[in-house]
C-alpha cells in the first residue's frame, strides 16, 4: 500500500490515539488540526489562516465530537482536493453526515475503533487487535480497511443506516457493563467490603465470563442460579436487594433476569422452572 498523506482533525483521546499509533506503526501523520482554547469556534479545529490554493490531500480523518462533525466538514469543504478520502471516528454517526464532501469529489466514510479509549497512549497501543466498524463508500471503506490494517487491527463493515444500532449494541456491551459493575461495587460495599477491594474481587469473575464468551455462545457461558433453573436462589438475590439501601437495583436484576431465561430456556433449563422464575422476576 502506497502511504496516503494523512490529516487528523480533532486532537481529543481518539484523535491523539490514532496519531500515536500511525507514528508507532509507520510514518508520522501529516498534522493534526487542534482547539487553541475551549471557546474557540469550530473552524479552529482548522489551520488558521486557510489560503485560497490551500488542500488537504490523501485522507482526512475527523476525529471529534459527534456535534461538531457536521460543522467540522463544512469549514472543511473548500479545501479538499478531487480524489481525496475523509473519514470520520464517529461510533453512532453514519458517513451521510459528510455527504456534501462528495460534490468536491471526495469519497466518504467512518472509521470507529471498537475499544474504550480513556486514555490516547494506552489507547494507541490498544488499537492492535481491536475491530473497527467502517461503513461508506466503496473508496472509503478500501482506505479505511488499509488503515485499519496498518495499525494492525480488524475490521468489519455495515450498511450506513445500521450505524446508531450497531452504536446501540456497543454501549450496551461496554458503556452499561460498566454501570452494572458500578451496581455490583455498591452491594458489595453494602456488604462491608471497600470499594477497592470489591473491584478486585470482581474483576477476575468479569474476566472468567468474558472468557467464556469468547469460547462459547451466550447461553452456553451463562452460569449462577437462572442457569441451573434455581428460583431459590433467585427470590433470596431479590429480597436482599430490596432490602439493601438500593432496592431500585432490584429492577435491574428483573429485567436482566428476564434475558438470562431465555438464555437458560435454550440451554435445557425445565419450562417449570423458567416459568416460575419468570413469575418472580415478572412479580410488582
Amino acid at each position: 500500500m502506497v502511504k496516503p498523506d494523512i490529516d487528523i482533525v480533532g486532537d481529543g483521546r481518539v484523535g491523539r490515539a490514532l496519531a500515536i499509533a500511525f507514528e508507532r506503526k509507520w510514518s508520522p501523520v501529516n498534522r493534526i488540526f487542534a482547539r487553541t482554547a475551549g471557546r474557540e469556534p469550530v473552524e479552529s479545529l482548522l489551520p488558521r489562516p486557510l489560503r485560497s490554493d490551500d488542500v488537504l490531500l490523501g485522507t482526512v480523518v475527523i476525529a471529534v465530537t459527534d456535534s461538531q462533525i457536521e460543522s467540522v466538514a463544512k469549514a472543511l469543504k473548500a479545501h479538499l482536493r478531487p480524489g481525496c478520502v475523509v473519514l470520520h471516528t464517529s461510533g453512532s454517526l453514519s458517513s451521510e453526515v459528510l455527504a456534501p464532501l462528495r460534490e468536491t469529489g471526495a469519497s466518504v466514510g467512518s472509521l470507529h475503533p471498537l475499544i474504550s479509549i480513556s486514555d490516547p497512549v494506552v489507547g494507541a497501543e490498544n488499537l492492535a487487535g481491536a475491530f473497527f466498524c467502517i461503513e461508506g463508500d466503496e473508496k472509503a471503506c478500501q482506505r479505511a480497511k488499509e488503515l485499519v490494517g496498518v495499525l494492525g487491527g480488524r475490521s468489519f463493515r455495515i450498511a450506513p443506516d445500521k450505524k446508531a444500532l450497531y452504536h446501540a449494541a456497543a454501549v450496551m456491551s461496554a458503556g452499561h457493563l460498566v454501570a452494572l459493575f458500578s451496581v455490583s461495587l455498591e452491594l458489595l460495599a453494602e456488604c462491608g467490603i471497600s470499594l477497592d477491594e470489591a473491584r478486585d474481587v470482581l474483576a477476575p469473575l468479569i474476566a472468567s465470563a468474558a472468557a467464556n464468551l469468547r469460547a462459547s455462545s451466550p447461553e452456553a457461558a451463562l452460569t449462577g442460579p437462572f442457569a441451573r433453573g434455581d428460583r431459590e436462589t433467585v427470590e433470596k438475590n431479590l429480597r436482599a436487594i430490596r432490602k439493601s439501601e438500593h432496592p431500585e437495583f432490584a429492577e435491574i436484576y428483573c429485567l436482566l433476569g428476564i434475558r438470562s431465561l431465555e438464555l437458560a430456556e435454550k440451554n435445557g433449563v425445565s419450562h417449570d422452572d423458567i416459568q416460575a422464575i419468570s413469575a418472580i422476576l415478572r412479580a410488582k
